[in-house]
């Protein structure tokens, strides 16, 4: 498995070291910057999986940064470190949509908790894209069965007759599949609606 890659964003030598060696310690390849234009130079042609930036930063401020990024359609995980700290600052960090934010003088576990949130983060997405997966196959073998998908499918006439047994079967089952991914909050409850009025409508 391909090491985290991280870039750090900072003009002072001694936080950049600091960071550095703390996600060295956590198994993360690492990028040095020392503003924020740095990072927009190559982000198009370097991807990282995270971008930890202070805000003062000479020319562009990490949320500046973080703004063109976004621009730019990169969704890359964004850490803001500040030692001019305020909760107005934090809310709109967040706002900007900012993964995580830390204050100076910042400790070494909260550094180490951000890479775990990253990691959770990391998980979770791969469990999603197996559970989309797994919908897709169910999905094309409800096709070849019944000639039709559930999702996105046509609905058929109010009054069409009831199915045989084997597709009410397939159909209920498919129900059951879709309030797991809404359990697990990989669907909402409108999508779970929308689904299983389909698959019903298709049975009835």
């Amino acid at each position: 498995m391909a090491k985290v890659s991280a870039a750090i964003v900072d003009d002072e030598d001694e936080i950049l070291d600091l960071i550095e060696q703390i996600l060295k310690e956590e198994g993360l390849r690492t990028r040095r910057f020392h503003k924020a234009e740095e990072v927009l130079d190559v982000i198009d042609a370097e991807s990282f999986d995270i971008i930890i930036s202070d805000l003062m930063l000479p020319g562009l401020t990490g949320l500046d940064l973080l703004d063109a990024l976004h621009k730019r359609g990169v969704g890359t995980p964004f850490v803001l470190i500040t030692g001019y700290a305020s909760l107005d600052t934090a809310i709109e960090a967040v706002n900007r949509g900012a993964f995580s934010y830390i204050k100076k003088p910042f400790n070494i576990e909260e550094i180490r908790i951000v890479v775990a949130r990253l990691r959770q983060r990391q998980d979770l997405l791969e469990q999603i894209r197996l559970l989309k997966k797994q919908v897709e196959q169910l999905q094309s073998r409800l096709t070849e069965d019944t000639g039709e998908g559930f999702i996105g499918a046509s609905l058929p006439p109010v009054m069409q007759p009831l199915q045989g047994a084997s597709d009410m079967s397939k159909a209920f089952a498919a129900i059951e599949y879709l309030g797991r991914l809404r359990s697990d909050g990989l669907i909402t409850d409108k999508e779970f609606g929308e689904y299983k009025g389909r698959i019903l409508k298709r049975i009835v």
